[in-house]
């Protein structure tokens, strides 16, 4: 109804999932999480965030990777790192992207060291190539700066990539009933999903897509290759509701739930034009521990991460 229903998993790219599933390590994930795990923030930790972007930027080159920082000072001074393949190179197809940053006072396993220890392996088991590049947002929690100065840099020099794959919180499942919660005015526009999550007692097993129209191709073939390796259960898929046909203009002005679409770095990509998906377990509206200092990484599925890496791999590897 009205442009929400999900749309259909996507084929299966030609990629072996299995083989890229067997190369993903649960136990290297969780170290990664565990060597993030303290508050961290270019102004609330700074030492901290210098430790974690050392170490993200040790990792991604010993995977091979070129890691370039870039600075911007749009906002709030900050530093994304972008890594690429070694070499001239043109134009990225894709981007895969994390927020490295934290709240203050919160360790941030699943917010996002989580996404960040995702970015870490798919490096490892994808090689580099010149039509791919992997970022680490800063400045996500101070307001998104730091995927805004990319999009925005992108945009102008007309380099925009086909699209961009946004992690941001892929750790946390609960498969106790009632664990599923969700934003006021949700189920009006998505019965399908709601009905869904219904039959399956609102257990918060399932990771979502969030994506606009011009990014659904790529949302659901990520999503069929995550469904493909850890069952039809774990995937959901919600539109924005500011895209969806006639009544993305009027949501705007008269429902709250909007913005809990567009609180991640996808967000910024949307605004210049860029298609772009956030991957994500829906933060606050399942994990009890969201921004408090009890998101630690023993909290997390590593499983989960493993398989939503595993499908990442399968997409950005097929190049069709």
């Amino acid at each position: 109804m009205f442009g929400a229903s999900e749309p259909r998993l996507g084929r299966l790219p030609a990629a072996d999932l299995g083989a890229l599933r067997s190369r993903v390590d649960a136990a290297r994930l969780r170290m990664d999480v565990e060597r993030l795990d303290e508050p961290r923030g270019r102004l609330h930790a700074p030492e901290a965030m210098d430790r974690a972007e050392r170490y993200v930027i040790d990792q991604l080159e010993r995977a091979g990777w070129s890691v370039r920082r870039r600075p911007y000072t749009e906002g709030v001074a900050g530093v994304n790192l972008l890594a690429t393949a070694p070499g001239p190179g043109g134009p990225a197809r894709l981007i895969v992207g994390a927020h490295l940053d934290t709240v203050p006072g919160s360790p941030g396993a699943d917010d996002n060291a989580s996404g960040v220890a995702g970015l870490l392996e798919l490096a490892r088991i994808v090689p580099p190539a010149p039509d791919l590049m992997l970022v680490v947002f800063d400045q996500e929690e101070a307001g998104m700066h730091g995927s805004r100065a990319l999009a925005r840099e992108l945009a102008a020099a007309g380099r925009e990539p086909a699209g961009v794959i946004v992690y941001e919180c892929i750790g946390y499942t609960a498969r106790t009933p009632a664990s599923q919660t969700l934003p006021p005015g949700l189920s009006l526009l998505y019965r399908g999903q709601v009905k869904r999550m219904r039959a399956r007692e609102f257990r918060g097993e399932w990771t979502l897509f969030i994506y606009r129209a011009s990014a659904q191709e790529l949302a659901a073939r990520l999503g069929g290759a995550l469904a493909h390796l850890a069952g039809a259960p774990s995937v959901m898929f919600a539109r924005d509701p500011l895209d969806l046909p006639l009544l993305g203009p009027l949501l705007d002005r008269v429902a709250p739930l909007v913005r809990d679409f567009a609180r991640s770095d996808h967000k910024p990509f949307w605004d210049v034009g860029i298609p772009a998906i956030q991957v994500t377990d829906t933060a606050n509206f399942r994990n009890p521990h969201y921004h408090q200092p009890t998101d630690t990484p023993e909290t997390l599925d590593y499983e989960r991460i493993a398989d939503i890496v595993a499908a990442t791999a399968a997409v950005v590897t097929s190049r069709e």
